[in-house]
């Protein structure tokens, strides 16, 4: 498989168990919608979401009394999303973000969680570009689940799991998680000039596991969910055991979102459509 065929699959993978992934993965922490309000979410600012899921950052947009946009890839997801919030001033779009129709030159605030890395970068942002009014804002954040400098006595147990059943892609000497590397990100937001200066919030919180909440967790991840069905259920079996055997049967995992935000520049023109 190539690696554009793999991220197709990877990031489609999300639609497969919406049900699942709307109650095992956790929400954000508080300070991202601090940040939120700082960077232009109040009552009527229109908002665009990238890749909303199932409406875990969606909800208290709308609770904010923003407009929302939400551009969902995923056919399930998207159909969750518009069931969680009928009644609600949520339009749902199913679809690509970088060819689906949206009007250009409208919102205030773009926001996009734990999603950015499954777009082409450049094409994201020029079209952001075009999206968000001058003087509004962009916020983009991913949570590492797992913060690789507070890490718990507990995960030393998972490691086995995942040398057995998924070699080299658990803890190790792989490097700086993608998030972290903040220099990188940096650049990407800030391609063509339009959005700057990028400000980066680190935000270190915890989560308390029980068994059947980390096995739901990590059944969401795209590479364990590569494995064959027998495997698949081997590993998150040998998930669960080990939070099983954690004082309480419950465990507390760190966890690190890393939060980069920008204001859109105030430049006359938009950026060609590509």
């Amino acid at each position: 498989m190539s690696g554009d065929d793999q991220l197709l699959s990877r990031r489609g993978s999300f639609d497969e168990d919406p049900d699942t992934y709307q109650t095992a993965r956790p929400g954000h922490p508080p300070r991202v919608h601090e940040v939120l309000a700082e960077c232009g979410l109040r009552p009527g600012a229109r908002v665009l979401e990238i890749g909303p899921g199932t409406g875990q950052v969606t909800r208290p947009l709308v609770d904010s009394g923003a407009s929302v946009l939400a551009v969902e890839l995923g056919g399930r997801l998207a159909a969750r999303l518009r069931t969680n919030l009928t009644g609600h001033d949520v339009t749902v779009i199913e679809g690509d973000f970088t060819t689906v129709p949206l009007p250009d030159d409208t919102f205030d605030l773009a926001i996009c969680a734990t999603a950015f890395h499954w777009l082409n970068k450049d094409a994201a942002v020029r079209r952001l570009a075009r999206l968000v009014r001058p003087g509004g804002g962009l916020a983009v954040w991913w949570t590492v689940f797992g913060d690789p400098d507070l890490s718990p006595p507990w995960r030393n147990e998972l490691d086995a799991v995942y040398r057995r059943w998924l070699p080299g892609q658990g803890r190790g000497p792989a490097g700086v998680p993608a998030p972290l590397r903040v220099a990188e990100r940096t650049a990407e937001l800030q391609a063509g000039n339009w959005f700057g200066p990028v400000q980066v919030e680190m935000i270190r919180w915890e989560h308390q596991l029980t068994p059947h909440g980390a096995r739901g967790l990590w059944g969401t991840f795209p590479n364990v969910r590569e494995l064959s069905t027998d495997q698949r259920e081997a590993f998150l079996d040998g998930v669960a055991e080990v939070v099983a055997r954690h004082p309480g049967g419950t465990a507390i995992d760190n966890y690190v979102t890393a939060l980069y935000t920008a204001p859109r520049r105030n430049h006359d023109a938009l950026p060609a459509s590509s």
